[in-house]
């Protein structure tokens, strides 16, 4: 019997969800607690998933896709391919029932509704697995203001949630209706979906009443979850009312059957790109809880962490290796940002992922994720520095790079020398930059999957450029980064493939033929974004079977972009090099540096040379006309095609024309040897600031007849207690890895107590994060302090602001650290030791000025 057109137009999505069902079904495994570990059911293998949260169905994610005009469905089988891509195999998001409900908690079966549901099928198809938060309270404007929403919990705050009968009702209404609610996709029960293998039951709840109250709202959840038909383990959120060890207590004494923690070591909402070595910060994960002897049989899980405000690519395996150390075996970075808004980070703009647009931070976490799952539970590494090798993993912070390599496996965040342990076994390759396997020339991120039949499956990823600080304030009109579609060469060393092997183009976004093909050169071809199979034999019939899934937002015609960060001062007679990011010129185009001193009329051309990766450079030649000390004026031309065009600005003509317009210049100043280096001047580095973990009054803005400064203060509970002030990165104006700081030997500081009198520790930070410090005293009354280098000793490390807030307030003193490097400062930290006297103010603070490295005679 066939089907009418009309009939199989309305069965089809039915068959569709059927057979889908079916094909999830044959891979459903279910999960189970026991002695505190989650373990496979059919295997009694622990559990280990490694992923992150994702809000494309919801929220702003949703509002602002729907903005640009984009389907929603299309964006999300973009982003499932790029995570399935980093081998991640855990989602977990926090429903915002906001959205989803009315207020008596009626499940209400609208768009964001169907897009999880779509979002689910998704994921699921690529052999991920879920946790789901199915109560957020969160309204789902941020960082916009709410809109208009239906949900029980609007108009209340979150402790009413777990104080007040009808809202207790509503959510009980509104997971029963949730987790019975029928995924139109997968024509599977939420609540029963073998995929989603847990729930933790309520979003970082508040709870002021007693903890007995606590324990029994908990439990009242759990009934109606139960009730609902729901076998699976139920998670509750331990960490968010800090070391609340009564808390705690009640919470493992429920019925939970697992507890969920967070990690954000580097604080939120700094509104800049930290530009210090945060490593230190994610050493070890400090649980309070761990000697509860009720919590000991329940399983653990993160349900969100980011290092965030970090673009460095170091953060997430280590993050990985401290996860194992404190038993967790779950856990989700929070957010993965979709494709299609990622080039201005409007949706959470403290956080920063994606593979088109952060391709080193995305290697970094399929690196956390390979760890994440090899390390045993309770792994126990080293301390800090030498647990930055763990594992198969090499992290470096001065080299922005992370290197995995298990034989198998061999991945990169950025250009590396390391060679591989074992070529000729190796099945998976991806990275940034270069290596000895890989020589490539663009800046996107790359994948080498070896076939069965032993050719190799290309995927590369369009070229991107950093436009400006993507950490600032939220805004859908920012634009922080820009994909480049460009033929780029890469030479591929395999001994598999040979030095003339042959490449078949498969896969890309662009009209194209049906094949492309191409005989390398010593190894080398051309390749623009798409996929590619490669075979050492002189003709290829790709597999049948092989993945040709590519995806890529829609990309503007390329147009000269040049980025460049101008450093506030130099030294003369030191080596003054010029480096700028250029993308969206041809491969003839010529950049040219102009520089004059300021007050002159007439620029000095000088060209530039490339590296083959889109970066130019020159320096000044070290001749008589730039050895006396002034301020420096400067821009770039790039020539393209017969066309000029001037940086910054990009402004059309040379700026030696005589009707040219100018947009501004670039500035350095030259200084005489050994004159002052200012590392913080409190009028222009407030953006360094990084607010210590202890609760501190925030830094404010001061005046006196000194200019301009910072006042800080550390409310004293008992009078005993001392307390961290500030803690500074380097300015990203400031550099001194290229300059020649011999003869510096001391560090000056202008300052104040605004007590009668204090003592003082200044800390210098190297580039290993780690402290050296010493102690002065100061009065109310300003002072030039100067602190020579040779007395300043190892001390204790300053840690930011953390969440949860019980995560250490320093790091100890590490008497193994190499000697002080000023080449390798990276920051400074400022404390009140705790005081000897019982009888000063409880609010104790200074007042700071300019804080500089200087040269004193000897």
């Amino acid at each position: 019997m066939s089907l009418s057109r009309p009939l199989l137009r309305y069965a089809l999505p039915f068959l569709c969800a059927v057979l889908l069902s079916v094909a999830l079904n044959a891979d459903a495994r279910d999960v189970v607690v026991e002695n505190g570990e989650m373990r496979w059911q059919d295997t009694g293998e622990p559990v280990a998933l490694f992923g992150v949260n994702y809000s494309a169905p919801f929220a702003y994610g949703y509002r602002a896709i729907k903005r640009l005009g984009i389907d929603h469905k299309a964006a999300i089988d973009m982003d499932v391919d790029h995570i399935a891509r980093l081998r991640l195999d855990a989602y977990r998001i926090h429903v915002w029932d906001k959205v989803i409900s009315d207020k008596q908690g009626n499940l209400l079966n609208n768009h964001n509704l169907e897009l999880f549901d779509y979002l689910i099928m998704r994921l699921q198809e690529r052999g991920i697995k879920a946790v789901i938060t199915p109560i957020a309270w969160w309204g789902s404007g941020y960082p916009e203001p709410d809109p208009a929403e239906p949900g029980f919990a609007v108009g209340f705050g979150k402790s009413d949630m777990n104080e007040k009968e009808h809202l207790i009702a509503a959510q009980e209404r509104y997971l029963k209706q949730f987790l019975q609610h029928k995924n139109r996709y997968t024509n599977r029960l939420i609540g029963t979906d073998p995929d989603i293998i847990a729930f933790e039951l309520f979003n970082e709840p508040k709870h002021p009443q007693p903890s007995e109250d606590a324990k029994a709202y908990v439990n009242r959840l759990i009934n109606a979850v139960r009730a609902a038909g729901v076998t699976k383990p139920l998670f509750y959120n331990i960490a968010e009312q800090g070391n609340n060890q009564q808390f705690a207590q009640a919470l493992c004494n429920s019925n939970i059957d697992g507890i969920a923690y967070q990690w954000y070591p580097t604080g939120l909402l700094k509104y800049s790109a930290m530009n210090t070595n945060m490593l230190p910060a994610v050493s070890r994960y400090t649980d309070p809880f761990a000697g509860i002897e009720a919590c000991a049989p329940k399983a653990r899980m993160v349900y969100e962490f980011d290092a965030a405000d970090v673009a460095h690519t170091v953060m997430y395996p280590a993050m990985a290796r401290s996860f194992k150390q404190a038993g967790f075996q779950w856990a989700t970075q929070f957010a993965y940002d979709p494709a299609v808004i990622a080039d201005t980070n409007s949706d959470y703009n403290t956080h920063f992922l994606n593979l088109l647009y952060t391709p080193g931070k995305a290697i970094s976490l399929m690196i956390a994720g390979e760890e994440f799952r090899a390390l045993p539970v309770d792994y126990q590494a080293a301390d800090y520095p030498a647990n930055n090798q763990f594992g198969h993993t090499q992290l470096s912070y001065t080299d922005n790079l992370a290197v995995f390599d298990d034989g198998k496996q061999s991945y990169y965040t950025n250009s590396t020398n390391t060679k591989p342990k074992q070529v000729s076994t190796l099945e998976h390759i991806a990275g940034v930059g270069s290596s000895p396997l890989v020589n490539y020339t663009g800046s996107g991120a790359y994948f080498l999957d070896r076939l069965d039949n032993g050719d190799w499956r290309l995927e590369v990823f369009p070229d991107v450029i950093n436009l400006q600080d993507a950490y600032q304030s939220s805004s859908l009109q920012r634009e922080v980064g820009r994909l480049y579609v460009q033929h780029r060469d890469i030479q591929i060393n395999l001994p598999d493939l040979g030095s003339r092997y042959t490449a078949v183009r498969i896969g890309g976004t662009e009209a194209q033929p049906a094949q492309q093909t191409v005989q390398a050169k010593s190894g080398r071809i051309s390749v623009q974004p798409g996929i590619y199979v490669l075979s050492e034999k002189s003709s290829v019939k790709p597999i049948a079977d092989i993945d040709n899934r590519y995806y890529l937002p829609a990309i503007q015609t390329a147009e000269p972009v040049l980025i460049h960060q101008a450093v506030r001062q130099h030294t003369l007679g030191d080596t003054l090099m010029f480096r700028v990011k250029v993308e969206g010129i041809s491969s003839s185009a010529q950049v040219n540096l102009l520089v004059k001193y300021q007050g002159y009329n007439e620029y000095i051309a000088m060209a530039m040379s490339s590296n083959g990766q889109g970066i130019f450079e020159t320096s000044l030649p070290k001749d008589e006309a730039w050895q006396h000390p002034g301020k420096l004026e400067y821009v770039f031309t790039v020539n393209d095609s017969g066309q000029t065009t001037t940086f910054p600005g990009k402004v059309a003509g040379n700026p030696q024309d005589w009707d040219h317009v100018t947009a501004g210049q670039y500035h350095t100043v030259l200084m005489p040897k050994h004159s002052p280096i200012v590392v913080f001047d409190p009028a222009f580095d407030r953006s360094a600031i990084i607010t210590p973990q202890q609760a501190i009054a925030w830094p404010a803005s001061s005046a006196s007849a000194e200019g301009e400064s910072v006042l800080l203060e550390v409310f004293e509970p008992h009078p005993m207690m001392g307390g961290s002030l500030l803690r500074t990165e380097l300015p990203k104006n400031l550099s001194l890895a290229t300059r020649n700081v011999t003869g510096y030997n001391a560090i000056a500081l202008r300052v104040r107590a605004t007590t009668h009198k204090d003592v003082l520790s200044l800390g210098i930070i190297a580039n290993d994060g780690l402290a050296y410090g010493a102690s002065v005293a100061i009065t109310d009354e300003w002072q030039t302090l100067v602190i020579p280098l040779n007395e300043l000793k190892p001390v204790e490390t300053v840690m930011p602001r953390a969440y949860p807030m019980f995560m250490p307030v320093t790091l100890p003193v590490n008497n193994k650290v190499s000697a002080l490097d000023l080449t390798q400062l990276s920051g400074l930290q400022l404390q009140l030791p705790a005081s000897r006297s019982n009888h000063h103010e409880h609010r104790r603070g200074i007042e700071l000025g300019e804080i500089a490295l200087v040269a004193l005679s000897e």
